[in-house]
């Protein structure tokens, strides 16, 4: 047990001590209140949901925050530092949980956070008679945020399996970035591919248990918004479970 908290404290001070993970978080953060803002100014009279105003962090901060979790790998394979790691911990199963559970833990905190500050954003610039859905008072602007929050743990477990399989950052971050926002966009919404490889697209599924609708598919998912999720962890759990096989296996 002690082996397994010196671990995870290991992995929250290389957190916490590193400015470029909070830089990109804050950075990320910023683009999704503004967006907020701009979404609900631009709504005029029209309704607006709290999950409307949670598109940019389903867009901008989930992916930026599984970049983050990458960069928890990535980092020390590009600075050797991962052999000193190895060498500390040897068990190199417990130095990738390590790494997911700190990640998973800050991209749950900070998803939450970007979406209670979407919400508050376009609660100030929305009109009047659009604020109520957006109260913090209520309890769907909480619900969404915990839906986000879980998604994006999820999400950052996925981001330290990809970073660790490919190890070089700018292969990584192109792939995180892409997969979600490119790579599904186009396979889910292809008239004649769509309907038949969209059900099966991890974020697709992921994002649909947060209730936000970033895609007008023209098809209804298999499993609904928690089954969606199910599919989404079990994918994130392979991927997790291959990289961890293929770093206890592969030459640090």
């Amino acid at each position: 047990m002690s082996r397994v908290l010196a671990a995870l404290s290991a992995e929250r001070i290389k957190l916490v001590s590193t400015r470029a993970p909070w830089l990109a978080i804050a950075a990320a953060a910023g683009v999704c209140v503004a967006l907020a803002a701009l979404q609900a100014w631009g709504s005029r009279m029209g309704d607006i949901a709290p999950e409307d105003t949670a598109v940019a962090v389903a867009m901008v901060g989930v992916p930026v925050l599984m970049v983050v979790a990458s960069m928890t790998v990535t980092s020390e394979f590009r600075t050797q530092m991962i052999r000193t790691t190895f060498l500390v911990v040897p068990n190199r199963y417990l130095v990738l949980a390590a790494k997911a559970v700190v990640s998973a833990a800050v991209a749950a905190v900070a998803a939450a956070a970007m979406v209670l500050a979407s919400v508050v954003a376009a609660g100030l610039v929305a009109p009047p008679m659009t604020t109520d859905a957006l109260s913090l008072l209520g309890g769907g602007p909480w619900l969404l945020a915990g839906a986000f929050a879980l998604y994006a743990a999820i999400a950052a477990v996925l981001g330290v399996g990809v970073g660790a399989l490919i190890r070089a950052a700018p292969g990584t971050v192109v792939l995180l970035l892409l997969w979600p926002l490119v790579i599904e966009t186009v396979l889910a919404l292809l008239p004649d591919v769509g309907p038949q490889v969209g059900p099966f697209l991890p974020f697709v599924n992921g994002v649909a248990f947060t209730g936000v609708e970033l895609l007008r598919l023209g098809y209804d998912l298999r499993w609904g918004g928690v089954g969606g999720l199910v599919y989404f962890t079990a994918v994130a759990a392979l991927v997790f479970a291959v990289a961890s096989v293929v770093v206890d296996r592969r030459d640090a």
